[in-house]
C-alpha cells in the first residue's frame, strides 16, 4: 500500500499559468486623465509658448484636487501624474509658495495617500518587500552625511546652505518607499511601467525637438542637447536608464513582428543620446545592451555582439561622425581631426578622482560630509580645478558618505540585477521583459556613474527607484504564485481543504 506521500497527484487539478488581465479600464482611464497635464506641459514646451498663469494654475489646481480626492481610495492617478512630472520638474517649475513647488506638493499628496490607504486597508505602513531593507539602510546611512557636516570644520552654517541639495538626495528614497507602499500588487505594478514609458516618450520627444533646433551649430558644446534635465550628461543618463523597459519588452517579444514597431523609436532615442555628446551615456547604453542580452540568453548575447562587431568592421560609417568627433575632440579646420592623448576635461577628472580617493582614505567610515567635496577639493588637487563634482558616483559617495555607503549603493544595483535575473524564465512574457529591463538598467547605471554623479536627484534617477519598487512587487507576485501552485499540488487529492484567505491588503482591487 502506498503511503500518503506516495499518493498520485491529480495534475489536472493544478491550473496552468495564465497572465493576469492588468490593462483594461484602469489603464485607459489613467491615460485619459494623464492626457490633460501632458498636453498642458508638452504643447508650450514644444512650440515655445507661455500659457496665461490663470489658465495654468487653474487647470493645475483642478487636476490636483481630483487626484487628491481620488487618491484616498485609489492612488494610481496621483502616482501616474508624479511619474510624468518627475523628469520635467527642473524645466517645468511650479512655484506654489516660498519653498513649495510642484515636486514637493506631489510628494506630499503621495505621503498623505500612503498614510490614508495603509490606515483604510489595515495593512503595515512599511511593507517588507524584496530590497526594501537594503534601500532603507542605504538611505539612512548616506543621509547621516548631513550630520557629519555639523561636526566638521564646515559646520552647521554650511549644512543650512546645502539643505536643498540634501533634501534632493533624500527625495529619491522617499520616491522608492512611496511607490513601494502605494503600488497595490503586481497587476498595478505593470501599469506603473506603462506610465514610466509614457514619461520616457515625452522626455525623448522634447529632446528630439531640441536636437533639431541645434543641428548645424558650430561647436560640440553649442550642439549638446540639454533636455528637460537642463544638463546634457544628466539628460543622456535619464534616456539610457529609462530606455530599459522598452528594451526588455522588445527582447522578450523579439520574434513577434509587431514588436519591431519599436525600432524607429529606438533609432530616435539613440540619435538624441548621441546628440548629448555624453561619453558616459554612450558607454552606459552599451553596458545596458550587454546586460539585457545576457539576461535574454548567453548565446543570444554572443550572437548579437558578434553581429554588431561584424557590421562595424564591414561598414565603419555606421559609427556616427558626432561620436568620432567627441572621442577625438575635434580641433583645427573642418575635416581635420587631431586625436589628443587626453582632453582637458578627462585630465581634470583624473585629478578630481585622486582628490576624492585621498578624502576617502582620510575618513573611510563616514566621509567628509554631504557636498563637502566642492569646498575641500582644493586641499587635495595638484592645481585649481573649476569643476566641483567628483565625476564618479562611487567616489562621490565614498568621499562624502563613507565606504560603507558606497558598498550599500553597489548592493542596491546588484539587488536590481539579481531580482531581474531570478525572473528571466517566468512564464509571463511581461515579467520576462522586466527581468531583461532590470539587467539593462542596473548595467547602464553601473557604467554611467563611473564617469559622473548621475544618482543624486529624482529628475535623473527617479525612474530607477520606481522600477526597483515595481520589481519588488513582481517578485512578490511570483513567490505567491509559486506558493499557491505548491499548495494546489499538495492538496489536489484532498478536495475538502479550502485555500488560505489573503488579507485584504494582499487581494486585487
Amino acid at each position: 500500500m502506498n503511503s500518503t506521500s506516495d499518493t498520485p497527484v491529480n495534475r489536472d487539478a493544478v491550473p496552468a499559468y495564465a497572465p493576469p488581465a492588468w490593462a483594461g479600464a484602469p489603464l485607459r482611464n489613467t491615460i485619459l486623465f494623464l492626457s490633460i497635464p501632458a498636453l498642458l506641459i508638452s504643447i508650450p514646451l514644444a512650440f515655445d509658448i507661455s500659457l496665461p498663469k490663470p489658465v495654468l494654475y487653474g487647470v493645475a489646481a483642478a487636476v490636483g484636487v481630483v487626484m487628491m480626492v481620488r487618491s484616498f481610495r485609489d492612488p494610481e492617478w496621483l502616482l501616474a501624474a508624479f511619474i510624468l512630472y518627475m523628469p520635467l520638474s527642473k524645466m517645468v517649475v511650479v512655484p506654489l509658495a516660498p519653498g513649495v513647488n510642484g515636486t514637493n506638493m506631489l510628494m506630499l499628496l503621495c505621503i498623505i495617500a500612503w498614510v490614508a490607504n495603509a490606515t483604510r486597508e489595515e495593512r503595515p505602513f512599511f511593507r517588507k518587500l524584496p530590497g526594501s531593507k537594503l534601500v532603507l539602510w542605504f538611505g539612512i546611512y548616506s543621509s547621516l552625511s548631513g550630520l557629519t557636516l555639523i561636526f566638521s570644520p564646515l559646520g552647521f552654517s554650511y549644512l543650512l546652505a546645502i539643505a536643498p541639495l540634501l533634501k534632493a538626495w533624500i527625495d529619491q528614497f522617499m520616491v522608492f518607499f512611496i511607490f513601494l507602499n502605494l503600488i497595490r500588487d503586481g497587476i498595478m505594478a505593470r501599469r506603473i511601467v506603462i506610465y514610466m514609458m509614457m514619461g520616457m516618450i515625452l522626455v525623448s520627444f522634447l529632446g528630439a525637438m531640441e536636437m533639431l533646433d541645434k543641428q548645424g551649430l558650430a561647436t560640440i558644446e553649442k550642439s549638446r542637447v540639454l533636455g528637460p534635465q537642463l544638463q546634457p550628461n544628466d539628460h543622456g543618463a535619464f534616456l539610457v536608464y529609462s530606455l530599459a523597459p522598452f528594451i526588455g519588452i522588445f527582447l522578450a517579444n523579439i520574434w513577434r513582428l509587431r514588436t519591431w514597431v519599436l525600432l524607429p523609436y529606438f533609432l530616435v532615442v539613440a540619435k538624441v543620446i548621441i546628440a548629448t555628446f555624453s561619453r558616459g551615456a554612450w558607454l552606459g547604453l552599451a553596458a545596458g545592451a550587454f546586460g539585457a542580452g545576457l539576461t535574454r540568453g548567453i548565446r543570444f548575447s554572443v550572437a548579437m555582439g558578434l553581429l554588431g562587431i561584424l557590421a562595424i568592421l564591414i561598414m565603419p560609417q555606421l559609427i556616427p561622425d558626432s561620436i568620432m568627433a567627441r572621442i577625438a575632440h575635434t580641433q583645427g579646420q573642418p575635416g581635420q581631426i587631431q586625436v589628443e592623448e587626453l582632453d582637458r576635461s578627462s585630465e581634470n577628472r583624473l585629478i578630481l578622482w585622486r582628490a576624492a580617493i585621498d578624502m576617502t582614505l582620510e575618513d573611510p567610515v563616514f566621509g567628509k560630509g554631504f557636498k563637502a567635496f566642492p569646498r575641500l577639493k582644493a586641499r587635495y588637487t595638484e592645481y585649481d580645478v573649476m569643476e566641483s563634482d567628483t565625476h564618479n558616483m562611487y567616489l562621490f559617495i565614498s568621499s562624502q558618505m563613507g565606504i560603507p555607503a558606497m558598498i550599500l549603493f553597489l548592493l542596491v544595483l546588484a539587488r536590481m540585477f539579481f531580482l531581474g535575473w531570478g525572473m528571466r524564465s517566468d512564464p509571463d512574457t511581461f515579467i520576462r521583459g522586466m527581468a531583461i529591463a532590470a539587467a539593462a538598467m542596473s548595467g547602464s547605471i553601473a557604467v554611467i556613474n563611473m564617469f559622473g554623479s548621475r544618482m543624486i536627484n529624482i529628475e535623473v534617477d527617479g525612474y530607477f527607484w520606481i522600477f526597483l519598487a515595481v520589481l519588488a512587487h513582481l517578485r512578490t507576485e511570483i513567490d505567491e504564485r509559486h506558493g499557491e501552485a505548491q499548495w494546489a499540488t499538495e492538496t489536489s487529492h484532498q478536495p475538502d481543504i479550502e485555500p488560505a484567505k489573503h488579507p485584504v491588503w494582499d487581494r486585487q482591487w
